[in-house]
């Protein structure tokens, strides 16, 4: 339909013009559809942006989840149970980069049919694609190594139907070469340049941002190398450093996209469960403003607190969590039913954001399961007054909204109270590539040993600092709730925006704090680019997988050993193929080339069988490698 309506637009725009004007204009539309040959490269240029899809609804329902739940950042809402590292289906993640590939293979062809001259208007576009792919191919080589991609798309262009896999070391140096070359040509200020203005959705054809992203995505290339190449990696963030397009550096640099109006991501719900206790602990001590954007509210507020305290006079078998409590002020009256006063410890907007803890079986400890400092007996959350009957959960949940935007939210009321519901349809943003992110490898490589202009203080200061505001623009952005006035229900609430001042105290902690020494600041960054993942779970594994942090027995985020270390995969299991498929022997040589075992199998398997980035990395929760 918004093809046909743009068709529609030039020819009223065409006759307007006049008669001779229309028969012009019209010729090439009214051609034989048959003999149409040439595609419109910024038509197709805009297709790939739209195409380009790093977390797609299967992501969170399947591979992203697992990804949360290796990594310790998100917790089932039940708990750990002993067969967590066990996967069933997998899905959107290991195809991703064909979405784009398939359309730089179609301009390749289209250009391949123009004049030297003619074509070479269009080498901006072509570069500007580049850092699309290769984000894409990333993911897709993170989980399963090797993939097709020098022969794959070529089909219909005279090439091969059974490509060859490229190991993941050798699409690293294709990457790497291909990055480089977009840099430098977008930094160069070529001339007689297409000029794409609003069809490039996310940078309006700035060409100079183009040129940061593409150079930047090469430290994202440089830290996956750390294990296999240590000097190669270095180098490569010395070239980055000093490349004249520059780094990502700002609001407007960052890789933040709208695919239009009706656009809402996907439609079906997804949950990562609950926040890792010790994650939000570590963030609410700190007092960092990203736990709002990625965890939700508890249903706790002074309405229902209230409810409970109503309930329980009257005899019912309800209960508020100790650790809710503690936070709770609250009178007492002669009839000994409490009243609500207000709210102690952080106070809002901090005091309703709770995880659920890590520690093995912790659903049947009763510790956490019916006691003081429930967590999983729900039945001590039901609470009935007036004939009618409510549920309520006391710990925080992943914040779905800020990953699609079409989703009722109802606000938590008594039993009886008053139906307030956010119903808005939000066209959705989601971010692929920060300024905070590439700040934070360069302060990594930098403690690892590259000679930068900056120092790794400097570099990390800076990520940490542009982080919450990031996730405070899609936050606002994506509406979701509680953020401004305007979604506060509660007259003891206050919104969760970023608030003035607040950046500041966060970076005057410890805890928040590089001091010099090595093995800690690097601890530090690995954890802030583990918290800066939070919504971005295929990045934030191979985060954790790489460094080994968070690290068992830190007083900062400790991993928590559910089970042992070299039982949690580090890879998705690769399918058994069809020997009836063509691409049967190619499929077979690239799993033995990996030494990889096909089909389903056990997570101490799939953890010892790793793809080529990972071999040599420390093991789940040691620590990063000096």
């Amino acid at each position: 339909m918004k093809f046909k309506s743009i068709i529609s637009a030039s020819v009223l725009a065409s006759m307007l013009l006049g008669v001779t004007s229309c028969k012009d204009d019209l010729a090439g539309i009214n051609t034989d559809p048959s003999i149409i040959n040439k595609a419109e490269i910024p038509y197709l240029f805009t297709t790939a942006q739209l195409d380009f899809e790093p977390a797609d609804y299967l992501v969170w329902f399947y591979s992203g989840k697992y990804c949360a739940m290796f990594s310790q950042s998100f917790v089932p809402s039940s708990g750990y149970n002993s067969n967590f590292t066990e996967m069933t289906a997998n899905g959107g993640i290991g195809t991703q980069y064909l979405d784009v590939l398939k359309i730089i293979r179609e301009i390749d062809y289209t250009l391949s049919l123009m004049s030297v001259d003619e074509a070479s208007n269009y080498k901006n576009i072509q570069m500007m694609l580049k850092p699309l792919v290769v984000l894409l191919g990333l993911h897709d080589t993170d989980m399963y190594g090797a993939t097709p991609y020098t022969e794959a798309c070529l089909g219909r262009y005279g090439g091969t139907l059974t490509p060859k896999f490229d190991s993941q070391e050798d699409l690293y140096n294709l990457w790497l070469d291909e990055l480089k070359e977009a840099a430098d040509v977008l930094a160069s200020d070529l001339p007689n340049q297409i000029r794409l203005g609003n069809q490039d959705i996310v940078y309006n054809g700035n060409i100079a941002r183009w040129a940061k992203f593409a150079n930047s995505m090469r430290l994202k290339i440089a830290v996956r190398l750390l294990s296999q190449d240590k000097t190669r990696a270095l180098q490569i963030a010395e070239e980055v450093a000093n490349h004249p397009a520059g780094v990502m550096n700002g609001t407007t640099d960052n890789y933040v996209y709208n695919r239009g109006s009706n656009n809402f991501h996907f439609n079906d719900r997804v949950t990562m469960g609950a926040p890792n206790k010790n994650v939000v602990d570590f963030m609410l001590k700190n007092r960092d403003p990203r736990i709002r954007f990625f965890a939700t509210k508890n249903s706790f507020n002074s309405e229902v607190i209230q409810a409970f305290f109503d309930a329980e006079a009257l005899g019912q078998n309800c209960r508020i969590p100790q650790y809710i409590l503690d936070n709770v002020d609250y009178t007492t009256n002669e009839n000994g039913v409490k009243q609500f006063v207000g709210w102690k410890g952080l106070g809002e907007p901090w005091v309703r954001y709770y995880g659920i803890p890590t520690e093995p079986l912790a659903n049947v400890n009763p510790e956490y399961n019916g006691g003081d400092n429930n967590y999983f007996s729900s039945v001590l959350w039901r609470v009935s007054l007036n004939e009618n009957e409510k549920t309520y959960t006391p710990y925080s949940t992943f914040q779905e909204e800020m990953v699609r935007g079409q989703i009722d939210f109802t606000y938590p009321t008594k039993p009886g109270g008053a139906v307030l519901e956010d119903i808005e349809d939000v066209p959705w943003y989601g971010m692929a590539m920060s300024t905070a992110e590439v700040n934070l490898y360069l302060a990594e490589l930098s403690l690892m040993g590259a000679n930068l202009p900056q120092s790794a203080e400097s570099y990390y200061n800076k990520a940490v600092e542009l982080s919450p505001a990031e996730y405070d623009r899609l936050a606002g952005l994506n509406k979701i709730p509680y953020y401004d006035e305007d979604r506060v229900k509660d007259e003891h609430e206050l919104p969760i925006k970023l608030m003035p001042g607040e950046i500041a105290t966060m970076m005057d902690n410890d805890d928040y704090q590089l001091t010099g020494n090595k093995a800690l600041d690097l601890e530090k960054v690995y954890l802030q680019q583990y918290i800066h993942f939070m919504m971005q779970p295929i990045d934030q594994f191979v985060q954790v997988r790489r460094s080994g942090v968070p690290v068992k027995g830190s007083s900062l985020i400790p991993w928590m050993e559910v089970v042992s270390n070299t039982d949690i995969p580090r890879r998705f299991d690769v399918g058994t193929p069809n020997p009836t498929d063509l691409m049967y022997n190619i499929y077979i040589k690239a799993y033995a080339d990996q030494n990889f075992t096909h089909g389903t199998q056990p997570a101490s398997v799939l953890n010892k069988e790793r793809v080529w980035s990972d071999m040599g990395a420390p093991n789940f929760g040691e620590g990063p490698q000096l």
